[in-house]
């Protein structure tokens, strides 16, 4: 019995291993370090979060939406050169007609064309801290999928978020960015070859624009003997030229101008003969 009781205890299984914590990371954020300062952060554009460091301590951390694969984040390590809480953007925003409706929500400046009489409105840019010289930076913006790439380049913050980050960094704080992009000099290169493509299309749609209005306007344009044009089909004669029906003065040196014909206007009817005395 007691070898029996040895054999069976001798197969149970050993207890499975405790399953490892799962972290949990609440959109939009959060801040822990009450006044103190960001002297740091880490933005990993895998996984749209960014970590905000005091010294070696982390102090908060956030979601982020950087840009899709055709508009991507440059990584590498910056700093921040400039914060603007007011700012919008120079080339990105929406464009109406001269009615006023909306006919482009991603309108690129030096890439689309406004038709004629609309307007351009910029995109804001609010709590704007800038990382490159050509405008990459953080700021507000729409993160419609938490965790997934969204931008044109730059590093959409959460509206409760990016005044925190505004608040406490400072010109000069370093940022780097790392995961799955190019870095700042092919980032400039890919950027220079867009710019040329992007003047390319927007000289094809004002070529495009050009021609379909002169297309116009030739179809709404009258021959000049038309006789629906505004002097119904009667032109002027040249000078020098005797319109038809007109005679010149009898011994008046070529090229005077025609007397207009006479008008002869019928007889009146006599009086009728006054009757005879009966």
């Amino acid at each position: 019995m007691l070898l029996a009781a040895s054999c069976q205890s001798s197969r149970k299984k050993p207890a499975p291993p405790p399953e490892p914590v799962k972290e949990v990371w609440k959109y939009p954020g959060e801040w822990t370090g009450g006044s103190k300062p960001i002297t740091s952060m880490v933005i990993n554009v895998d996984v749209q979060r960014a970590m905000l460091y005091n010294g070696k301590d982390v102090v908060g951390w956030t979601y982020f939406a950087s840009g899709i694969p055709s508009f991507p984040t440059p990584t590498g390590d910056f700093k921040i050169l400039e914060k603007v809480k007011d700012k919008v953007s120079n080339l990105y925003g929406k464009g109406f007609d001269k009615s006023g409706k909306l006919v482009n929500s991603d309108f690129k400046q030096g890439r689309d064309l406004l038709p004629e009489g609309g307007r351009f409105e910029a995109a804001k840019m609010t709590y704007f801290m800038r990382l490159t010289g050509d405008g990459v930076g953080m700021h507000i913006g729409p993160i419609p999928k938490p965790g997934r790439r969204a931008s044109h380049g730059c590093i959409r913050l959460p509206s409760k978020m990016a005044p925190i980050l505004f608040e406490h960094t400072a010109v000069g704080t370093p940022v780097t960015i790392k995961g799955n992009g190019p870095d700042y000099q092919t980032y400039l290169k890919q950027s220079a070859e867009k710019a040329k493509a992007n003047s390319a299309k927007l000289a094809a749609s004002k070529k495009k624009a050009a021609e379909a209005a002169a297309a116009a306007t030739a179809a709404t344009t009258l021959a000049p003997d038309d006789p629906n044009g505004p002097k119904g089909g009667v032109t002027t004669p040249p000078a020098g030229t005797t319109p038809p029906g007109t005679t010149p003065p009898l011994g008046a040196p070529p090229g005077t101008p025609a007397s207009p014909p006479l008008e002869v206007k019928p007889a009146e009817p006599a009086n009728p003969a006054p009757p005879a005395n009966n």
